[in-house]
């Protein structure tokens, strides 16, 4: 009898020895927590491969160069400072457009 208990024992303290936190949570149901600097490193992550693939689909999609866009901006810029009147107080500028 008291060999069959110590048998029981050791075979029941393998068992445990076996255990980890893993286990353990998974049994009642929860997950260890991620760290604060894994969520943030993967929300970074999502945000950069977003950025990456919205400017790759604004080239591809983009109706004109850089060049053309600038020009037809600074344009249309003058135009409207002209209608608006706040061209005159920048008469002695510069007119060189930024490239």
């Amino acid at each position: 009898m008291v060999k069959d208990i110590r048998k029981q024992g050791y075979k029941a303290l393998k068992y445990l020895q076996g255990i980890d936190k893993d286990d353990v949570l998974e049994a009642i149901g929860l997950e260890e927590r991620s760290s604060a600097w894994g969520t943030t490193l993967g929300t970074l992550g999502i945000f950069a491969l977003g950025c990456i693939v919205g400017a790759g689909i604004g080239l591809a999609f983009a109706p004109k160069s850089g060049e053309e866009f600038r020009t037809e901006l600074g344009d249309r810029m003058r135009k409207k400072a002209d209608e608006m009147g706040v061209s005159d107080q920048f008469k002695g500028r510069s007119q060189m457009p930024v490239t």
